[in-house]
């Protein structure tokens, strides 16, 4: 079954889908099956793939009982890469969503979703709210996505208690996968000093090596739908993502490699 990544973060804005979006994009195209499901009523991922020209189903249709999880799933063009969308809300629908009872039915439905893929990520709303909490409470980590401001660093703790709180109240498995720094401008010195900081507070690791910079050209591929390594000359800008990719591919190889003090078996 695939690792569920929540991709979070604190604030809107903070190019949440866009990561989730490039990230899975990019660990589709070096081997990985991937699937994308928007966790956000407001339909960020189905906008940024332009999944409505394809279907207006979605999570929604599975927990009114309409759909099975597998018809909501959408194929890209070389099938390694999917995506669930979030569906047709109506506005008693988001009550759907939050409702607590739901939870489980929740849980179940990402679970039967990530058979055969090797990463599911979700992109969760912004903030704190009790879908947040819902899909931190299904996901194996969480991908804490946040800018070098101050009003970011300010911000974080009631995020961060959340967590705490899901890992001691309803999903002790809960790991922080790791926190990416976006929209960085690394000529700017208060931003660095910042993110200097991020990586002091942080246990050593946690702050993703891989920055993903401030440019123009991920505001052009939103408005076109597409990962940025899509676009003309986006290879580059696509760079970090590749970086992130390589580090959860490596992080999947030790966690399947068993206990390196076992005796050695061979081969065979």
């Amino acid at each position: 079954m695939a690792k569920i990544i929540c991709v979070a973060s604190q604030k809107g804005g903070v190019g949440k889908t866009t990561t989730a979006l490039n990230l899975g994009y990019t660990l589709s195209r070096v081997g990985s099956r991937v699937l994308l499901v928007d966790g956000d009523p407001q339909a960020g991922m189905t906008l940024a793939t332009s999944l409505r020209a394809r279907t207006e189903h979605g999570l929604i249709d599975v927990l009114r009982g309409d759909l099975s999880p597998v018809e909501v799933v959408v194929k890209t063009r070389d099938e390694s890469l999917s995506v669930a969308g979030i569906g047709e809300l109506e506005p008693e629908d988001v009550f759907l969503l939050e409702n607590e009872q739901q939870r489980e039915r929740m849980a179940d439905v990402i679970r039967e979703l990530a058979l055969g893929y090797d990463f599911v990520f979700v992109d969760a709303p912004a903030g704190v709210g009790g879908l947040v909490a819902t899909w931190l409470s299904v996901a194996d980590s969480v991908m804490l996505v946040v800018t070098p401001r101050l009003l970011s660093l300010t911000s974080l703790p009631p995020f961060l208690s959340l967590l705490l709180w899901i890992q001691e109240h309803r999903n002790p498995g809960l790991s922080l996968e790791g926190v990416l720094i976006t929209m960085h401008d690394d000529g700017n010195a208060s931003e660095n000093e910042i993110i200097a900081e991020l990586r002091k507070a942080f246990p050593a690791g946690s702050v993703f090596r891989a920055t993903i910079p401030e440019d123009e050209n991920f505001e052009l591929a939103s408005e076109r739908s597409l990962p940025v390594a899509l676009l003309p000359g986006g290879a580059a800008l696509a760079r970090p993502y590749l970086e992130l990719a390589v580090d959860l591919k490596s992080r999947e190889l030790a966690g399947s490699s068993g206990n390196a003090d076992e005796p050695v078996r061979g081969l065979f």
